[in-house]
Formats: structure tokens, sequence, C-alpha cells
């Protein structure tokens, strides 16, 4: 049996659009400026802000190797992102009441951030690589898998020169608003999946 990209649709849909979901959840803007956010948030050491975050990223990177399996891709997919979904729009109404009667202290920033992160590591970061490299008979799998590489490359980009733009025209608060639609988003692609 030969397969051909055209026979391979819905497996190069499902793939790209995982990584372009993986990008767009603003991963890569939180990991770049994790010591702004970190600082505009109040934290009087914001590089031990950042530290914070980046161990809760390998820590629980690791863990999600064990439990990949036992939980499943779906159920890891469905969880993280839905809760980096609600982290996001924690901080957007974090950094849209700063400077208000109703203030919260910079801990709650923190919290957010972190759990946002370990969400991110725990399913968002590795499972979409998992389904790359699983969804594709061999004899497509090379070019499939590059396709749906580079959407996730591209979307990288374009979050990447964007966030400081998207920032600068509606604020931290409605940027991390604009980050929690591809996580819920994901997270209804993936349980009609």
């Amino acid at each position: 049996l030969s397969y051909s990209l055209s026979d391979c649709r819905v497996s190069l849909i499902i793939a790209m659009a995982m990584l372009f979901f993986l990008q767009f959840s603003g991963i890569t803007a939180v990991m770049m400026f994790t010591t702004d956010i970190c600082a505009k948030a109040g934290m009087t050491n914001a590089e031990l802000c950042t530290v914070s975050v980046m161990v809760a990223r390998i820590v629980f990177g690791g863990a999600s190797c064990a439990v990949v399996e036992t939980m499943g891709r779906r159920r890891l997919l469905q969880s993280s992102s839905f809760v980096m979904g609600v982290c996001h729009v924690a901080l957007s109404y974090y950094y849209s009441l700063m400077g208000g009667a109703w203030e919260a202290p910079p801990w709650v920033a923190l919290a957010a951030l972190s759990l946002y992160v370990t969400a991110f590591a725990s399913g968002m970061g590795p499972v979409p690589w998992i389904i790359v490299g699983e969804i594709f008979p061999v004899e497509v799998a090379g070019v499939a898998s590059a396709m749906a590489t580079s959407v996730g490359w591209v979307s990288s980009f374009v979050v990447c020169v964007g966030f400081r733009h998207l920032q600068a025209t509606v604020g931290i608060g409605g940027a991390f608003l604009f980050f929690s639609m591809p996580c819920f988003a994901c997270t209804l692609f993936v349980t009609a999946l």
C-alpha cells in the first residue's frame, strides 16, 4: 500500500493545527519576555521570577514524559490548553487592574505564569511534536512533517515579531487575552477530533 500527501490531508491539517496552536498559545512570547512580564508585575527581583518559571518548565516537562502514555495525548492537550487559556485570562485580568483600587499582589502574576508554563510543559509543549512524529505513514512522513513544522516555525516568527506590537496596541493585558483565544480554540479542536 502506497500513500501520497493527498491521502493524508486530514493528518496534515491536524499536525499543522497542533503546531499553530502550540505557537499561538503565546509560549514563545512568554518565554522571551518573562523577565519583562515579571518586572511589569512589580516583582522586586524579576530575574529570580524568571528562574522559578523556567524551573517549573523543566520539572513538569520531565514529568509529562512519564504520564503521556497513561493519560493519553487528547486528555493532556485538552487540559493543558484549557489551563493555559485560563492563565492568560488571569494575567489579562491582573494587568488590566494594575494601578487600580482592586490591584492584585505580584504573586498572582507569578502563580499564573508558573501554572501556565507548567500546563504548557505537561501537554502543549511535547504532545504536538509527538503527534507530528506519529500521525503520518512512512511514505510521506518526511515531507508532511516538514510542512507541519514550517507552519509551527512561521507561527513562532509571527508571535515573536508581533508580540511587542500587540502589546503596544492593546496593552499587556490585551495581549494575554488575545493569546487565551488560541488556547481555548485548541481545547475545542482537540475535543472535536
